[in-house]
């Protein structure tokens, strides 16, 4: 009489199975491994890249800092040479003025004849006007448009420098803070390819990879369109 009992056969088949599954889910770690393994590798590459894009650009923001803050100085010294020299020549102006009004002709001949340039020929020419007569004359030789002193071009000048290194630096500022940024996504990119294929779960173990894959991949992108040091 034959047995009921299940022959070995299916038995076989079922321990090939499990071994079919286990080398399934092998190569499968194994991929997920070099996956993690590459995104580690490029992120921690591009992590060095931006700490040292960053730092460069806090360089050149410090530099631009100093260049402002010499031209600073500057500007405010030959303003006050300036200011001196206005005020010595509103003073000579004075006295001539005085000298004319009194109607002491040889000291005002003598001090236009001495007066420091631009105030001469800027006296000159307002003389030319007939501010006595001429309403709409300037009212002293200091609105003339020959009056120009050169200490207060060159403090625009060096006001306009100052604004200028002002506005590179706040520009390097923002450079060197935007590549920080991107250590910090770096960084995501590397908590995530570093636990991936640590859960045991496929699920999980692929969408920590994919989200590793996405934040390197934007910021990689994002700086690729940065400027560079």
């Amino acid at each position: 009489m034959e047995s009921d009992t299940p022959t070995a056969p299916p038995k076989e088949r079922s321990f090939d199975h499990d071994v079919e599954e286990d080398e399934r889910s092998s190569r499968f770690y194994q991929w997920v491994e070099v996956m993690s393994a590459v995104v580690l590798a490029l992120a921690t590459v591009a992590t060095a890249w931006s700490a040292y894009q960053s730092a460069r650009w806090g360089s050149e923001q410090t530099t631009h800092m100093q260049l402002a803050t010499t031209a600073i100085i500057r500007a405010a010294h030959f303003t006050d040479l300036g200011e001196h020299k206005r005020s010595l020549h509103t003073d000579l102006f004075g006295q001539w003025a005085a000298a004319v009004g009194s109607g002491n002709t040889p000291l005002a001949d003598f001090l236009i004849d001495r007066f420091p340039e631009p105030l001469k020929t800027a006296t000159v020419a307002w003389q030319a006007t007939r501010p006595l007569s001429n309403p709409s004359a300037p009212a002293t030789p200091f609105d003339m448009p020959e009056y120009v002193l050169p200490e207060y071009a060159e403090a625009d000048r060096w006001e306009a420098t100052a604004t200028a290194e002002s506005e590179a630096a706040n520009t390097a500022n923002e450079h060197s803070d935007r590549y920080l940024l991107f250590t910090i996504i770096f960084a995501t990119v590397l908590f995530f390819g570093g636990i991936s294929g640590k859960f045991r779960w496929p699920i999980i173990d692929v969408a920590t990879l994919v989200l590793g894959v996405l934040a390197l991949a934007a910021g990689v992108v994002i700086m690729v369109a940065s400027p560079i040091k």
